[in-house]
């Protein structure tokens, strides 16, 4: 391939083209390490690259197919160079570089293109393509297309006047626009319009770009196919419109030397690259960021767990608590009340003793513990149901990340995040469904029916046995009987006697066992309270180690994870600031020129 006579350039701006390749190759090699699809922008990046060492400033006619673009092209550089046709017959990419001798005959480059030379392009250092027409039959002429238009300097919009702005010409025009491309429309084959029609025509194109894109570019009105049957006349007034475009091509090769233009396109079309990976990879921090805090958030729940449950589990105590008082309140009262000598003196009031005492003690306070505790199990359910439902919902939002991500990650470190991941959502389905109110309600009440049922038989095993002593002083004995009868008088006095000798020492023993069974009683009260506490406690403990035993084998793996992917974004968040920052400074000293 000829090397254009652009490339023979002075020092400062040959300085700064090697700089920008450099930075540009780098940013490239870096590419696939950022994201999933880096392989599309690594190759964009060094087309780029590889343009800035041809060092032409591309001007790309890109259209529909039949939309005239070959015939425009001609028209434009005023011969008939390229080849023009009604049907799509190449997908070569045509290449018109300056020459100051044309070059009829075209050269297939390495890289595809098939390069043409003429004197007419507009100034040394230009190049214009003809790329194949989109939406044609052939996809790889679509492809084609869209794949050259990040490598062009300055993008025009070839639109037939006769199907004008299609969808395939709003999604081009879009990638154009992306891709920060300077644009130019041109409503081509006007000649088979009537002037009403294209100003009609004009305006519609100008208001749909105008929706859609939220752009004006110039639009220019031609018919290459007007210029090449125009009279020398015609070609004056200049009737067929080309010779506006080539006025103001003109102009925009004036405004700054092409090659200066040349780099700052194609700095810019880099930085728009860089910037959109840089904005992937910040997301991505601030995901792994937001999903530390996340897991963090869980380590500090289950302390709030914790908390949680220790205030419920004192609530139950303290329900329990008052339910067993009131049976120390109701015992002490019946116990005063019905263990006495003269109550006891009769066998009907001694046999129905012990049934007395569960109805008017022991009541309904079974059921207002029970209650009181499966109140407790009830919260600590749902509670833990609600926190094991919220850490599931958690870890599978990490692991849709990490399945987006997983282009970007090499695979040990995928398999093992993934791995802990799919560990701790399936320990953590497995705790949800562990929890049956049923289940730990139906132990919870077991236990304490038989600490329950165990005090009862307790106290009442002992009120038992004090009820036949008692029973024993309260009935007289045979020196107080009819046998004594005859000697009724001595009886009396010995009567009196015994009642001197027995009836105080009987009075004293009878208090003493009152207020032995009263103590006694109040022993069982307190020693049922501590087993429903040591019952409560059990739970509440069972409950926390299963949190805490969570947190240990399965949150601080997750944590290493997203410490290494933090790493990883953090670094790569780093080394495209360093890289866009390189841009600006390389723009402004390009500028300065």
């Amino acid at each position: 391939m000829t090397t254009p006579a652009v490339n023979t350039l002075d020092g400062p701006i040959t300085a700064l083209r090697e700089r920008e390749i450099k930075l540009i190759n780098q940013i490239a090699e870096s590419m696939v390490q950022y994201e999933a699809k880096a392989e599309d922008s690594r190759e964009r990046l060094k087309d780029v690259a590889q343009d800035l060492r041809d060092m032409f400033f591309i001007v790309s006619v890109i259209g529909e197919f039949n939309a005239g673009k070959s015939t425009f092209i001609n028209a434009l550089i005023g011969e008939k160079l390229l080849p023009m046709g009604i049907k799509p017959t190449t997908e070569y990419i045509e290449l018109i570089r300056y020459s100051e001798k044309p070059e009829r005959k075209p050269v297939v480059r390495a890289d595809g293109l098939r390069e043409w030379s003429h004197p007419n392009i507009g100034t040394d250092g230009v190049a214009i393509v003809d790329t194949p027409g989109t939406g044609s039959i052939f996809q790889k002429h679509e492809r084609t297309a869209k794949d050259f238009l990040h490598r062009s300097d300055l993008v025009i919009f070839v639109i037939s006047a006769k199907r004008a702005f299609g969808e395939s010409e709003r999604l081009y025009l879009e990638l154009a626009k992306d891709y920060g491309k300077k644009i130019i429309l041109v409503l081509n084959q006007m000649d088979l319009l009537t002037p009403a029609e294209q100003a009609e025509v004009k305006k519609f194109v100008e208001e749909r770009v105008q929706e859609f894109l939220n752009i004006e570019p110039l639009l220019f009105l031609t018919s290459g196919k007007q210029y090449f049957e125009n009279t020398e006349a015609d070609i004056t007034t200049d009737k067929s419109g080309i010779l506006a475009v080539r006025a103001h091509l003109r102009g925009v090769y004036q405004e700054a030397p092409p090659a200066k233009q040349k780099l700052l396109t194609q700095l810019a079309t880099a930085e728009r690259i860089t910037q959109h990976v840089y904005e992937d990879i910040q997301s991505k921090l601030d995901s792994v960021n937001v999903d530390t805090e996340r897991i963090k958030d869980i380590e500090s729940e289950l302390e709030q767990q914790s908390l949680g449950l220790d205030k419920q589990m004192a609530e139950a105590k303290a329900e329990i608590d008052k339910t067993l008082e009131s049976i120390r309140t109701r015992g002490t009262k019946f116990i005063n009340e019905n263990l006495s000598i003269r109550k006891l003196r009769t066998s009907s009031r001694k046999d129905g003793l012990q049934t007395q005492f569960t109805e008017e003690v022991i009541g309904r306070s079974l059921k207002d513990i029970n209650k009181a505790s499966n109140d407790y199990i009830n919260a600590v359910v749902d509670q833990s149901r609600g926190y094991w439902r919220g850490v599931i919902d958690r870890l599978n939002k990490l692991q849709d990340i990490l399945e987006r991500d997983v282009d970007a990650l090499d695979a040990g470190i995928y398999s093992e995040q993934r791995e802990s991941l799919q560990d701790a959502i399936r320990i953590a389905e497995a705790e949800l469904k562990s929890y049956s109110t049923g289940k730990v309600i139906s132990e919870m009440e077991s236990a304490f029916n038989a600490n329950m049922g165990g005090f009862q038989r307790s106290v009442l095993a002992s009120m038992s046995s004090i009820i036949t002593a008692l029973v024993a002083i309260a009935t007289p004995g045979p020196l107080f009987g009819a046998a004594a009868a005859p000697f009724a008088l001595p009886a009396f006095v010995a009567g009196a006697a015994g009642a001197l000798i027995f009836g105080y020492p009987a009075y004293q023993y009878y208090r003493r066992v009152n207020r032995e069974t009263i103590e006694k009683f109040n022993t069982n009260i307190d020693q049922l309270e501590k087993n429903y506490h040591e019952a409560l406690d059990d739970l509440t403990k069972k409950e926390r180690g299963r949190l805490n035993q969570y947190g240990k084998q399965v949150l601080t793996p997750i944590f290493s994870r997203l410490d290494v992917l933090a790493k990883r974004y953090g670094d790569q968040d780093k080394k495209l600031k360093d890289y866009l920052d390189d841009i600006v400074d390389l723009r402004g000293r390009i500028e300065a020129l």
